[in-house]
């Protein structure tokens, strides 16, 4: 049994799952079989479990191979796991000659065509990695049915057969006086969401518009806007207080979530069925995230605005 086992970073949700994107090419080429073993460095995990499992990819999503699971991992490497826990900037390990691990996004130069890493600065995936990862995303990316059920209902009951601009709004942490890098500054401006939404109703004046975001202050000034056209999902936002907190391993993440297990556990759930969503919209208008870039690489044919390369 030859596994590739990809462990947790103290990171978003949807850079978890662009970490797995991009490790299951590698994975593939070398003969092994992926699994996606995240625990309690990233914040989502809980020690209770998720919706009756205790991984925090399998919370949300099946087992990458169904014969597969976690569950599958012997017990003797993941006390190797927890007594040499990979580290995020070198690419692994082998725990035995058979079984390698490796908390990397895959973005390193020893990997360089092995992986299919996702943009995360400045830039969006072109239309070549849309398509690449979008097979992926088909083949391995699958949401377990509970969730697929929600966002089916919501989608029959506010999206069908109606035009819908998608509408992604990344704040909180991202933007808090404590983000210093460079490609966040400035990253979110709500006038130039609203410009370009005016843009695109002027071609689609019948268009609705889904919105999904971390802060219920975009949402309602978005509302404030463009009134009854606004349509979200019910989820947990940052609502007051301070935006960014501190993950399990001092990374910063939101603060809404940073602070509450199992309320970052459920806001896993609330942004998987927003990601999936915003996959069936007709255009999607976004500043720098992994939930969008995700987005672009479920439905690689839709038309985006990236508002952070907007003057």
């Amino acid at each position: 049994m030859k596994l590739h086992i990809m462990c947790e970073r103290d990171v978003g949700l949807f850079s978890l799952v662009q970490q797995v994107i991009g490790n299951i090419p590698w994975a593939i080429e070398e003969g092994r079989t992926p699994i996606a073993f995240f625990q309690d460095k990233t914040c989502y995990w809980t020690p209770s479990g998720y919706q009756g499992t205790d991984t925090v990819w399998e919370y949300y999503f099946e087992p990458l191979f169904t014969s597969h699971p976690a569950s599958a991992i012997p017990r003797h490497i993941r006390d190797i796991i927890s007594d040499n826990f990979p580290s995020p900037h070198d690419v692994g390990y082998f725990a035995d000659k058979d079984i390698f691990i490796s908390a990397h996004f895959g973005d390193h130069p020893a990997l360089d065509g092995k992986t299919r890493p996702i943009p995360y600065l400045y830039d969006d995936p072109d239309e070549q990695l849309r398509e690449e990862a979008h097979h992926i995303i088909q083949r391995f990316v699958r949401p377990r049915s509970y969730i697929q059920d929600k966002a089916d209902c919501f989608l029959e009951q506010f999206m069908k057969d109606r035009p819908v601009i998608g509408v992604h709004v990344r704040g909180t942490d991202s933007i808090s006086e404590g983000e210093r890098r460079p490609h966040r500054q400035g990253s979110l401006v709500l006038s130039k969401y609203i410009a370009e939404i005016e843009r695109l109703l002027n071609t689609q004046p019948k268009a609705a518009i889904f919105v999904a975001t971390d802060a219920q202050s975009s949402l309602n000034q978005l509302t404030q806007a463009f009134g009854d056209r606004i349509i979200a999902y019910d989820s947990l936002r940052h609502e007051s207080g301070a935006t960014a907190g501190q993950g399990p391993t001092g990374w910063m993440v939101p603060a809404y979530i940073a602070s509450d297990r199992n309320r970052a556990a459920r806001n896993g759930e609330e942004a998987v069925i927003e990601c999936l969503l915003l996959s069936r919209c007709h255009h999607l208008v976004h500043n720098g995230s992994s939930i969008a870039r995700t987005v672009m690489l479920m439905a690689p044919h839709m038309p985006h605005s990236n508002t952070h390369h907007m003057k």
